[in-house]
């Protein structure tokens, strides 16, 4: 039977004791057991239902994970307190001194400031590739132990080819990890072109609220175990509150990712016929050099687009303009959000790097929400008349 992702967000595990709609909320540190030899099923490490202490695994938590894992076509996942710890957790699970680290060079600014400042902390090889030599990175990186990249791109919502990029980092062996937080798992599922790990900021469109702060990784069994015996160390777990919230959100995940889906094409189409927008970038213009791999790889175009403008100055005139679009980092939530990416995610970077993440000062990112699409259109147009 073949189940469709607006029901496997909404129906996970079962409460048994009293058959509530809800799953409950564990909310326990510890669980007792009844007898001391019931501690072999966690020396075992096998047992996915012992429950010893919630920093390893809660089942409020494991609810949300199991629904992740489904959404995103993998054996299972593991939830974290944030995207960054997701991130980091996941890439330092698998790599250590000595190994080469291959990323694609425009990435979230801060997931690029970890791999550009803290990872060689830790004697890790980092290299940054432009997009065209991740299709090609086994020729310069053959003994590359993990590829990371993120499609479609923060902000510019360029789009990478997961195809190509999997079947070069296959030649170097290379892990391959994917953050997959711009789609979501409604609009696209990586794991489906080969990827083995996918990562999520999961405040973004998983919560949806922007209420709460979350992180999810998801792959194969044996894979996800690695990442949990890190995440035991390194202390990233997600309390079993924000699980339950998550929970909440993902029972309307599909419906809210598909009106984002709606109004983002409007509103890119609305931006093409302002005077005042330079670029409008959204792989869902049939004229973005990005349309045809976004169309071989997803199902939705998304619901974040970017705007350029003349300069920084006009930029900030625009977003201290809006009425009912908030001026605020984040992204992903049932409210549109605008940002200056210069600002915001993509400060501490150089000019040069800057330049090569195609990120200008006059760029401004749009989360779009699900208001009525009409109205923003209305409060952008009064925006851009004050520029």
């Amino acid at each position: 039977m073949t189940i469709d992702k607006s029901t496997k967000a909404i129906h996970g595990r079962k409460d048994k004791t009293y058959l509530g709609a809800n799953y409950p909320i564990y909310q326990s540190t510890t669980f007792a057991v009844s007898k001391s030899d019931e501690y072999d099923r966690f020396i075992r490490g096998d047992d996915e239902e012992f429950y010893m202490y919630s920093r390893y695994s809660n089942p409020t938590v494991r609810n949300v994970e199991e629904k992740i894992a489904s959404l995103e076509n993998a054996e299972d996942a593991i939830l974290f307190a944030s995207g960054m710890a997701a991130i980091t957790t996941t890439i330092l699970s698998f790599v250590e001194k000595g190994d080469v680290v291959v990323a694609q060079r425009r990435l979230y600014g801060m997931a690029y400031r970890f791999l550009r400042d803290l990872a060689p902390k830790f004697g890790i090889e980092v290299h940054f590739v432009d997009d065209n030599q991740l299709y090609s990175l086994h020729r310069k990186f053959p003994a590359a132990k993990l590829v990371y990249f993120e499609t479609p791109i923060n902000p510019t919502t360029d789009c990478i080819s997961i195809l190509k990029a999997v079947s070069a980092a296959r030649k170097s062996s290379a892990l391959i990890v994917m953050d997959n937080t711009f789609a979501s798992p409604i609009n696209q599922t990586p794991i489906d072109f080969g990827v083995d790990i996918v990562v999520h900021s999961a405040t973004k469109y998983l919560g949806g609220h922007s209420d709460i702060m979350a992180g999810a990784a998801a792959s194969t069994k044996k894979l996800v175990h690695a990442i949990r015996e890190t995440m035991k160390a390194f202390g990233g777990c997600i309390n079993p509150i924000d699980a339950y919230m998550l929970d909440r959100s993902l029972k309307t995940l599909k419906v809210r990712v598909e009106q984002q889906n709606k109004s983002a094409q409007r509103l890119a189409e609305f931006f093409m016929r302002q005077n005042k927008v330079k670029n409008v970038f959204y792989p869902g213009i049939p004229s973005s050099k990005n349309y045809k791999i976004a169309k071989r790889q997803m199902t939705g175009f998304g619901g974040m687009l970017c705007i350029e403008l003349a300069n920084l100055e006009s930029a900030k005139k625009f977003c201290d303009n809006l009425e009912i679009a908030l001026n605020a980092t984040s992204l992903g939530g049932v409210e549109t959000l605008v940002s200056i990416p210069l600002l915001t995610s993509h400060i501490r970077m150089t000019p040069e790097e800057l330049i090569a993440a195609k990120v200008s000062e006059g760029m401004v990112r749009v989360s779009v929400g699900i208001e009525d699409v009409d109205d923003l259109m209305q409060d952008f147009k009064n925006a851009l008349a004050r520029v």
